[in-house]
């Protein structure tokens, strides 16, 4: 098994592989490819590219852990609420324990407190499902935050560049050809180019994970919920 450290730098040099062998790659006609598009990019360019490679990196992370048989193992959510059933909570206890998963730890959460009552394992129940759920949602979070941050770090490039076309004309007056002015429009495109391509793929990952996310909340609800009826059912049949 790799460390985490280890896990993480993987999956940085995964990402910068997956920017270098991006559309960024074949944008000029040239067939330069990447160092070809390289050329033309502004300092706020080299920027957008750095923050490709972390969004991508955070993405495929993200993508990795807040997978649905992850979070709630089907085979572990009906062990739990047959043991449930059966009456066997303890058993139930040491199985939720044992596991580090969305599932399991809210599990624990609920039937650390059996002895208090119905009332007190729903209420576990919610404040373990809302602090796990946290943790998976500020991934998410972060994610958005790079979709959003790109365009506006693209929308910069673009006005540096632009400012830089100005500046070339403003100095050659009428002598200005269209190789000058290409330059800084060449710079600017491709800044917003790098922010839409940077900001497009991570807002649609974001929303299928939170989809996904969501969706597992609610499967993992009702295990728990069907856990605590069969507990309370359990205590009132004696």
């Amino acid at each position: 098994m790799l460390s985490k450290t280890a896990n993480k730098w993987m999956w940085v040099a995964l990402a910068g592989l997956v920017v270098l062998a991006s559309p960024i790659a074949g944008a000029s006609e040239g067939g330069g490819g990447f160092l070809s598009v390289a050329k033309n990019m502004s300092f706020m360019g080299y920027v957008l590219v750095a923050v490709s490679i972390a969004g991508v990196a955070l993405g495929l992370q993200a993508f990795v852990s807040i997978r649905p048989h992850l979070l709630r193992p089907p085979h572990t959510a009906q062990e739990l609420i047959a043991l449930c059933q059966e009456g066997n909570l303890d058993e139930a206890a040491e199985l939720a324990q044992s596991e580090d998963n969305f599932l399991a730890k809210v599990a624990t959460a609920a039937l650390a407190n059996a002895q208090y009552g119905e009332k007190a394992m729903e209420s576990a129940m919610a404040d373990a499902g809302e602090i796990e759920a946290g943790k998976y949602l500020s991934k998410i979070g972060i994610l958005n935050l790079i979709a959003a941050l790109a365009p506006m770090l693209g929308l910069t490039g673009t006005t540096l560049g632009m400012i830089k076309t100005f500046a070339i004309i403003g100095e050659k007056a009428d002598a200005v050809t269209a190789s000058d002015m290409a330059i800084g429009i060449s710079e600017a495109l491709v800044c917003t180019f790098i922010g839409l391509m940077v900001a497009i793929p991570l807002l649609s990952i974001a929303f299928f994970l939170k989809t996904k996310l969501m969706q597992s909340v609610h499967e993992i609800s009702n295990d728990v919920g069907e856990m605590i009826r069969s507990v309370s059912g359990s205590e009132k049949a004696q």
